[in-house]
């Protein structure tokens, strides 16, 4: 055998390898470089204005013509450059525009149970990002994604929030923590229908103390509390807790027996009930039987369970506002009880507000002012009869 010849070793293939590998870790971190050096000169030229010519960058930059090419056409993705052909490489109108990037849980609209508030919900958003897009100088830019609540953002959609070209988000129906209550943004970002660092949400506490105002007010003797779902009083994660609370501060003998639900069985057509279909059984349930204790006052927490107990109220000869109190919550410009609340008090949650109070809460952490407080909460209007 020729004594040149080596003999074959495992390290002759994997040192190559690890070669190109130490290779492509360097070129990426030079082109990272030569972005944020990119970013800096298009700040310093400001929007509008030319870039020297790709040899005059090279050399100004210390860089290869295919670094420079990479780094531009990830910035030009970015929209912070633009070409003209024959003209060169322009800074880009939006350099000075904040970058807002709206994510929406589009599984919140696409129910065929869902209620018409979340559609309000995107619409108003919409209207003021279409708004804010002239008056604030900002480019706001929208993600419709499909997931079971709750869910954490998914990671490409993480990795694009946390880039440098994203200045803030507005959540709508995700989680920006981890199952393990570690946040997943760097960047500022407000969440609605969701957890996060900074959130926006509704006065659950303080509907359930105008609630139980008002049903106590009207002399009730049996106040009862209904929902979509089972809900704990005792569990200070429900929305019941705080109707629970608010009957115990005025001294008001709760009857645990008096907070109801229906379970999520299915309908014969195999699919899950509506709230409305909830709302009409727990009438003919509770109202329905000859049972002596019924409630005369409720508080119902779902303009959608409302608008099914309405019904069977009616079926039943039941007369809301005589026979039995209601107070509800109730969407502002929502289709749903409309022209049926003349005889029922209504806790009005405005998505214009809300809307309106993520973007100020938004704003403020952009501009370093951000409140102490992890969540700021919209009131409700109390429209009593």
């Amino acid at each position: 055998m020729d004594a040149r010849i080596k003999s074959f070793d495992v390290s002759d293939l994997q040192i190559p390898k690890q070669r190109r590998s130490e290779q492509a870790r360097r070129t990426n971190a030079r082109v990272t470089e030569v972005c944020e050096r990119l970013r800096s000169l298009a700040s310093e030229l400001g929007p509008g204005n030319r870039l020297p010519t790709i040899r005059e960058l090279c050399s100004r930059l210390n860089t290869s013509s295919a670094t420079l090419t990479t780094a531009l056409d990830l910035l030009e993705n970015e929209q912070l450059f633009y070409r003209k052909e024959r003209q060169g490489i322009f800074v880009s109108d939006l350099l000075l525009k904040r970058s807002v990037h709206i994510v929406f849980n589009n599984s919140l609209i696409a129910n065929n149970a869902a209620s018409p508030f979340w559609s309000l919900l995107c619409g108003r958003l919409a209207l003021v990002a279409e708004q804010r897009a002239k008056s604030k100088n900002e480019h706001i830019s929208f993600h419709f994604l499909w997931r079971d609540m709750p869910q954490p953002i998914p990671d490409e959609h993480i990795a694009l929030l946390n880039s440098p070209s994203v200045d803030g988000s507005l959540i709508i129906g995700f989680n920006a923590h981890s199952f393990e209550h570690v946040s997943l943004l760097s960047k500022p970002h407000v969440v609605f229908a969701g957890g996060g660092d900074w959130m926006v949400q509704y006065d659950e506490a303080t509907s359930a103390r105008l609630a139980a105002d008002v049903l106590v007010r009207k002399n009730c003797q049996r106040i009862g509390y209904w929902s979509a779902k089972e809900e704990d009083p005792t569990s200070p994660f429900d929305q019941a807790h705080y109707f629970y609370q608010a009957l115990q501060q005025q001294h008001f003998p709760v009857d645990r027996a008096q907070f109801r639900a229906i379970s999520g069985m299915s309908t014969p057509m195999r699919r899950p009930l509506t709230s409305q279909e909830r709302g009409y059984l727990l009438v003919k349930d509770v109202f329905g039987s000859a049972q002596e204790e019924r409630p005369d006052g409720i508080y119902i927490s779902d303009d959608l369970v409302t608008d099914g107990a309405l019904v069977a109220f009616d079926e039943l000869g039941i007369h809301v506002g005589q026979d039995v109190h209601l107070v509800s919550l109730a969407n502002t410009d929502s289709p749903i009880l409309f022209g049926r609340t003349q005889n029922i008090t209504l806790l009005e949650q405005d998505s214009e507000e809300l809307v309106r109070g993520m973007f100020s809460l938004l704003e403020s952490l952009l501009n370093g002012m951000g409140p102490t407080q992890q969540s700021v909460y919209i009131q409700p209007h109390l429209r009593e009869v």
